[in-house]
């Protein structure tokens, strides 16, 4: 293979350095092939690029649809994430930190307030105040015993609030995806 198109393929392979190694692994495979394919059928190497397109795009393209396969959370998918942030256009720039951070940071609060509720009661049980771990709600102040109880049900709130950005973060992934598929599609339209 050309060195132009080996680099080509290294550029790629850095792009999808968040993705798990099998997984990127099998995306050079793929294109390779391609490659090969169309080097077989007598297709010039600066066809081939023009052909694939960026690869800066060719790998935000699968990015996205790694992202996109399934909607739970993983360090993993948030690497991924961030990735596609930095490939993504102005939308990936502004909106989707955004939604993903609220993500994270509703589901790791809703996490967290459960904890603070337990640690507050288990201190009242026995005999130890912590006056930094409260619930205020307007005027109303709860009491250690209500604590628990409140702590537990604001935690699902802000967990189920994080889950739907988090999936909001996803569908606007995927819809980046689908444009970008209509848009290889015109072009390629437009070409034939």
């Amino acid at each position: 293979m050309e060195k132009i198109l080996n680099q080509y393929l290294e550029k790629i392979e850095t792009y999808l350095k968040p993705m798990a190694a099998s997984e990127r692994i099998d995306i050079v495979k793929e294109i390779k092939s391609e490659i090969l394919e169309l080097q077989g059928n007598g297709v010039s190497s600066e066809q081939i690029i023009e052909r694939l397109g960026n690869p800066k795009e060719l790998a935000k393209a699968y990015l996205g649809e790694s992202i996109s396969r399934s909607t739970g959370f993983s360090l993993r998918k948030l690497s991924a994430v961030i990735a596609f942030y930095s490939l993504a256009g102005a939308c990936g720039m502004f909106v989707l930190p955004i939604t993903s951070i609220c993500g994270i940071t509703f589901m790791a609060s809703g996490i967290l307030c459960p904890i603070a509720g337990i640690i507050k009661f288990a201190g009242h049980l026995i005999g130890y105040e912590i006056p930094e771990i409260t619930i205020i709600i307007g005027s109303y102040t709860a009491s250690a015993f209500t604590v628990l109880p409140l702590s537990i049900l604001i935690g699902a709130i802000l967990f189920v609030v994080g889950t739907l950005f988090w999936k909001l973060t996803i569908i606007m992934i995927k819809s980046m995806i689908k444009s970008r598929k209509k848009l290889n599609d015109n072009e390629s339209a437009m070409q034939e």
